[in-house]
């Protein structure tokens, strides 16, 4: 007998009632689930510009809603890649008596599935940054996050320093290999090792260090990310400083 002969009267009939029934729940699934994350997201969001505006008003610093300037501020990664580049939430000023800035950098990327379907990806990061006394040659420090691995890897060779915890967590790439060893000294080593420069990246572009770690901050930790970068800044050596150049966040 054909097996298709075994099926039971109406059984086609149960089948597709059932899935004229379940098809509409999960379509009313799916779009509640849109809804409940639309809904966190500007929830979210809301709570971070609160949150800004806090900061900003309990250290009586200077903010800018949005600087299409900022957004070429630099030219290392996540600077120069994708398209939409925006620079919002600029915040900048003094903590501890010295000047920094922050804003949260984005841009767009498109991408292609197997049916060439186009799908955009808004990729966000929190930038501080502070002035140095005068220009240096370009150094770049990519930490053990994945994300920034990926950007490390858009520049050179890998530059190894004698500790291999150091190397095993940071990733360091130098326009000057020479200038990059002498800054690395072994208490620069230490303090790279911190547990709370973990998830982060740091760059040396011209007369600023700046660090940089994914999505948009509430600003909550940033004493820590300033001071740390202060830190940073002063142990860098001084013969590598040729004047008294210095950059302005303010400006």
């Amino acid at each position: 007998m054909d097996p298709a002969e075994l099926i039971l009267p109406g059984s086609y009939d149960a089948a597709f009632s059932a899935a004229f029934v379940l098809f509409p729940l999960f379509f009313l699934g799916v779009v509640a689930l849109i809804v409940v994350l639309g809904v966190r997201g500007f929830l979210g969001a809301r709570r971070r510009r609160e949150a800004v505006a806090a900061t900003v008003a309990a250290h009586h610093l200077g903010h800018l809603a949005e600087d299409p300037a900022r957004a070429s501020y630099f030219s290392s990664p996540p600077f120069g890649l994708g398209r939409r580049r925006r620079a919002r939430d600029v915040v900048w000023g003094t903590m501890g008596g010295r000047p920094f800035e922050t804003f949260a950098y984005s841009y767009e990327t498109e991408s292609r599935d197997t049916e060439g379907r186009t799908r955009t990806t808004t990729h966000t990061f929190q930038v501080t940054w502070v002035p140095l006394p005068a220009p240096l040659p370009t150094v770049r420090l990519t930490g053990d996050n994945a994300m920034l691995r990926a950007l490390g890897r858009l520049g050179g060779r890998d530059l190894d320093t004698e500790s291999h915890e150091f190397n095993q967590r940071w990733k360091v790439q130098a326009d000057d290999e020479r200038v990059a060893h002498a800054i690395l000294t072994p208490r620069m080593i230490e303090r790279l090792l911190g547990a709370d420069l973990v998830g982060r990246a740091f760059v040396i572009e011209g007369s600023a260090l700046y660090s940089y770690a994914p999505s948009a901050s509430d600003l909550a930790e940033l004493p820590l990310v300033v001071g740390a970068l202060h830190e940073l800044a002063d142990g860098i050596p001084a013969f590598l400083f040729e004047g008294p150049r210095e950059a302005d966040p303010a400006s």
